[in-house]
């Protein structure tokens, strides 16, 4: 028998599973969910081969396969997105200051351009619900590598 010791705990384990890391690693899956990136270090003690198991953080987020791209594909979609701000919010910030609210004749001749600007930030704020809903309804996956800048 070999010995484990894993988060403090120890424990014999046969040698011909503690030998290889596969093998150990699938006799302690079921109950430790962390073995699969655990690390495992052999030491000879007092005689006797005590192994470590010690578990490791995972890697956050989602990169793509090298094959697929160079692992930056939600970062370079938001790169490309274009610039810019509601349609309603711009025509406002367009036309502050600048309106003569007591004359009903300019409110009427701007409905129309009122009326556009209103529509399309209607869509653009159901494309970021949209937007929303989906992130939240992601799974986590881990990703392959750490992003540039943390």
């Amino acid at each position: 028998m070999i010995t484990i010791n894993m988060d403090g705990q120890i424990f014999p384990v046969p040698e011909a599973i503690a030998e290889k890391d596969e093998l150990l690693k699938a006799a302690l899956a079921p109950f430790v969910p962390w073995i699969a990136n655990a690390t495992i270090d052999r030491k000879e003690k007092d005689g006797a081969m005590v192994v470590s198991v010690i578990k490791r953080a995972d890697w956050k987020g989602y990169t793509l396969s090298k094959d697929k791209g160079n692992g930056s594909a939600v970062v370079d979609a938001l790169i490309a997105s274009p610039d810019g701000m509601n349609p309603a919010v711009a025509l406002w910030m367009q036309m502050q200051g600048q309106l003569d609210t007591q004359d009903p004749g300019t409110l009427l001749a701007l409905e129309p351009t009122i009326t556009a600007a209103i529509e399309e930030g209607d869509k653009e704020i159901a494309s970021v619900h949209q937007a929303l809903t989906r992130l939240i309804e992601c799974a986590p996956v881990p990703a392959s590598r750490v992003p540039r800048g943390f």
